[in-house]
């Protein structure tokens, strides 16, 4: 039997090469590959999420008859019982243990720990009442940064206080009311 060449060229060419069934098929393997390691990715992603959901600090409107009375007698004292627009408690406290924030219509912040001690009061631009500023650190700031300027905030942190000047100028006291630095 003779061959020719072209036929047999033809026939290794045609048996040896690829169909589209095959490629098909192969794409449609990588495609199912790729939905499942998607599928696996977002439900790990959504499991994530939802465990750390319950750490997150989750804030809840509560009236102000809720707070602890020493942060209502503070706030009574130091601002008037009418002023208060809003109270909001945190499912767990900040790092520097506030747990309730207070804001007043005025715009002045107060947040309390859980005991209703302030842990930091934000004036928003306005005087804090100097009742609520420690003797010595009121003193040093009176001579130090005469009028016009004014404490606008107070921060207790772990070396003392920050107190936040209308200047913009934060100033550092020792929890004995020590100036320590400018922040």
């Amino acid at each position: 039997m003779a061959f020719s060449v072209s036929k047999l060229e033809t026939a290794w060419t045609t048996k040896n090469k690829p169909t589209t069934d095959v490629i098909e098929f192969s794409k449609i393997a990588d495609m199912k590959k790729l939905t499942w390691l998607a599928a696996v990715l977002i439900t790990g992603s959504a499991l994530t999420f939802m465990a750390c959901d319950k750490d997150d600090a989750i804030e809840s409107g509560i009236t102000y008859s809720e707070l602890p009375q020493a942060g209502k007698t503070m706030i009574e004292s130091h601002f008037g019982a009418n002023t208060v627009a809003s109270v909001t408690r945190k499912n767990n406290a900040d790092t520097d243990g506030s747990l309730y924030e207070v804001r007043l219509n005025s715009g002045i912040e107060i947040d309390l720990d859980k005991d209703g001690n302030w842990t930091d009061i934000d004036g928003n631009h306005q005087r804090l009442p100097d009742a609520l500023i420690p003797a010595p650190i009121l003193s040093y700031v009176v001579k130090q940064y005469p009028a016009p300027l004014f404490i606008e905030g107070i921060d207790k942190e772990p070396y003392g206080y920050q107190i936040d000047l209308s200047n913009d100028l934060d100033l550092k006291f020792n929890a004995d009311g020590n100036f320590i630095g400018l922040d």
